[in-house]
């Protein structure tokens, strides 16, 4: 058997494994946009050096060229589809119309004149490989474009091999190179480069698939970590807020408030659930207006919300309520809902003391708030079992 052929066989052998390795990498995971391409442009090509090697024949050389030069261009083209979002040069109009053009002319010239198609079969793959080329350098930005531009200088140094190799036996000689020796060029640069194109596509889809991964990890501590409804904290994401702020902060310089919406459940049985979640949101914004990002917020519960003060007293947390219902107060003008008022119950925190301990004593300052008649804020001092509420101050609003 001539070493020429011994090389098309090696090469085949080669490109169907990386066109193997990729198909069954694509089969068991999501296939990205651009993945059948990629699989097509390296079986084409596996299909193309299985011609040249098992079946020398007229008709086998005349199909081989057209089935080799196409993967640059197919390749290409599915670089446009897997980065769809992004801006390429040229369009995929421009590709297919390049590669019909080419691959007609390459199967006619060997079909017709194979004794003659060395020349023009070369100067088509040479169009269609830097062409493709210059594409991909121009091609997108970001993490994703090293690969890429790799891909690229691989596409532009193959577009010379077959060319300098049948240069190079013309000259050896001083005869036209024989068609089998020009396939045999072409196939082991086409070789070169399915194997890098399967290596550049499963980098590309391990790096898609990996930023998809961190994208769901983010929302999946998003959705563990955040109300839905309101988008502040959780309770779970509060505590561990609070927690880490009073590990940092000086012994009993936080301030803790308890609040909830005055007749909450009166606004779900008049206007319905909409409409509650509607002034949920609204005492959301307002407190995320008047917070500052050192402070703390969340969601406790139902209609009842907490916020955590840090550096500060019961004097300056007294405002930061009137604030806030002085903003809510604002945001509700231009709604359907009632007039909505809040009752808010504060304590200092002590030294040593733990969220869920604060917690208790201000829910106590709330209920002494509800007692009194709801708009006001009210600090308890002294014991859990002892409360001593120390000072009341009305919010300004009637209850809804």
């Amino acid at each position: 058997m001539p070493a020429s052929i011994d090389l098309l066989l090696f090469a085949t052998v080669a490109q169907a494994a990386a066109a193997a390795s990729l198909t069954a990498f694509g089969l068991r995971r999501d296939r990205h946009p651009g993945w059948w391409w990629w699989l097509a442009a390296m079986w084409l090509t596996t299909a193309g050096a299985a011609c040249a090697a098992l079946a020398p024949g007229p008709w086998a050389l005349s199909l081989a060229p057209p089935l080799l030069l196409q993967w640059p261009l197919v390749t290409l083209m599915g670089l446009r589809r897997f980065h769809a979002r992004q801006h390429w040069p040229g369009h995929w109009g421009v590709d297919a119309t390049l590669l019909a053009v080419a691959s007609l002319v390459a199967w006619a010239v060997g079909l017709l004149t194979p004794e003659h198609a060395t020349w023009p079969v070369v100067v088509c793959g040479l169009a269609v490989h830097l062409y493709a080329a210059a594409v991909m350098f121009n091609g997108p930005a970001g993490s994703e474009a090293t690969p890429v531009h790799f891909l690229g200088g691989t596409v532009a140094l193959l577009a010379f091999a077959p060319g300098l190799a049948v240069l190079g036996t013309d000259l050896a000689t001083q005869a036209p190179a024989p068609p089998l020796a020009a396939h045999a060029a072409r196939v082991l640069a086409a070789t070169l480069g399915a194997i890098v194109l399967a290596f550049v596509a499963l980098t590309l889809l391990f790096e898609r698939t990996e930023r998809q991964l961190r994208e769901s990890r983010r929302r999946l501590r998003l959705l563990a970590n955040v109300d839905a409804l309101t988008q502040v904290p959780n309770r779970r994401r509060f505590n561990e807020l609070a927690t880490q702020a009073l590990r940092a902060d000086p012994p009993g310089s936080a301030v803790l408030l308890l609040f909830d919406i005055d007749h909450f459940k009166q606004i779900n049985d008049r206007l319905g659930h909409p409409a509650g979640d509607r002034a949920l949101c609204l005492v959301a914004g307002s407190v995320l207006e008047h917070l500052r990002a050192m402070d703390a917020a969340g969601r406790h519960g139902g209609d009842e919300f907490v916020l955590l003060l840090r550096r500060t007293n019961t004097q300056h947390a007294m405002g930061v309520a009137a604030r806030i219902v002085a903003e809510l107060q604002k945001r509700t003008q231009n709604t359907p809902l009632p007039p909505l008022s809040l009752s808010f119950g504060l304590v200092q925190l002590r030294g040593g003391e733990d969220i869920d301990a604060a917690l208790r004593r201000a829910d106590q300052a709330l209920y002494e708030a509800k007692r009194q008649g709801r708009s006001r804020a009210v600090a308890a001092s002294g014991d859990e079992d002892q409360p001593v509420f120390s000072e009341s101050r009305p919010l300004g609003l009637m209850p809804a």
